[in-house]
């Protein structure tokens, strides 16, 4: 069974936690069949990482021993991500796509893991998301109603733009899409330009339409959700070795039978390996599909937005004292 985003919203709809008691406690306690869990993505069924995350819902059946089953909906079809983790938080029984900074509001660390520049190479983000330090904020969050049942590796992002960009002073005056949190806000800053919200929904209409000059993202990216017919750059700014996870509701996960709570777990935290080698080879292959496609890629100065990068810190005053330096060590 499938549900569309129009009844979702009804049932969910920041209705509170009484609407969401009232879907998710049929589902669960009542149960006798597999528990449904039905994963929210952010990217198109086009995307191709699209078929991974199938292959991920499948890895967690068939380690569940029959007690979970697992729908996957592409492009945000049960809701917009904010509005999902809210309902997550809730009760919903709901795996969440998102990156770390969503969890800003739950515990601001985390956003730290998306900040220009800060994780260098893709293997940090299975050392970040296993250290004690990450561990921690993670039994910050669940005190809150989410789990993360996974972080992975989304790809190496790059600016999509109108012009060609060579160094920093390059985006003065470029209207450049970002998602509405407040690190994505910090990230277009790095980048400089005119920072523009918009979700990732609606922004392929913001850039053929020119409400955005330009977009950053992986390669693969670029390429599933036709960013590429809008502007013909790619400039290879490598502003962030980007991590994606999947959230669930704690008290979903704490009402499952042992079996589904050990497949989410073993599943969760062995896909962090199995993924990245996965997306390393996407960035190549889809390189190559964008220059066929006739869009420009050309080098750039990185340290003309080092200098900007450095200053991530002094717009998070409510990050825990010496995190980058935390973060630093623990992938050094």
């Amino acid at each position: 069974m499938s549900i569309t985003r129009k009844q979702f919203l009804k049932t969910f709809a920041l209705g509170g936690a009484a609407a969401v008691s009232g879907f998710a406690a049929p589902t669960i306690l009542r149960a006798q069949s597999p528990v449904l869990l039905r994963m929210n993505l952010v990217v198109s069924n086009q995307d191709p990482s699209f078929p991974m995350w199938e292959d991920f819902g499948r890895r967690i059946e068939d380690a569940a021993e029959g007690t979970l089953k697992v729908e996957v909906y592409p492009t945000e079809t049960l809701g917009k991500t904010n509005d999902m983790i809210e309902a997550v938080s809730r009760g919903a029984p709901i795996l969440q796509d998102s990156d770390p900074s969503h969890l800003y509001n739950y515990k601001p660390d985390f956003a730290a893991m998306m900040a220009p520049y800060l994780v260098k190479k893709p293997e940090d983000i299975g050392t970040l998301w296993n250290s004690d330090l990450v561990r921690g904020w993670e039994e910050e969050v669940q005190a809150q109603g989410i789990r993360v049942l996974t972080m992975t590796y989304f790809g190496t992002r790059h600016l999509l733009s109108s012009r060609q960009v060579e160094k920093r002073a390059d985006t003065q005056g470029l209207k450049i899409r970002n998602a509405p949190t407040k690190m994505w806000n910090e990230v277009g800053r790095v980048l400089g330009g005119i920072i523009t919200n918009t979700a990732f929904s609606e922004a392929y209409t913001a850039l053929s339409q020119g409400v955005a000059d330009g977009a950053e993202s992986p390669l693969s990216v670029i390429h599933s959700t036709k960013w590429f017919e809008t502007k013909p750059y790619v400039s290879l700014t490598g502003h962030l070795v980007a991590t994606t996870s999947i959230l669930m509701s704690q008290k979903v996960y704490d009402d499952l039978p042992e079996a589904a709570q050990r497949a989410l777990d073993t599943v969760g935290r062995g896909y962090t390996a199995v993924r990245q080698p996965q997306i390393i080879a996407l960035e190549g292959e889809y390189r190559g599909k964008l220059e066929e496609a006739g869009l420009i890629f050309n080098d750039v100065d990185r340290q003309s937005f080092f200098a900007a990068a450095a200053e991530t810190p002094n717009h998070f005053p409510e990050w825990t004292p010496g995190l980058y330096e935390k973060i630093n060590e623990i992938i050094a």
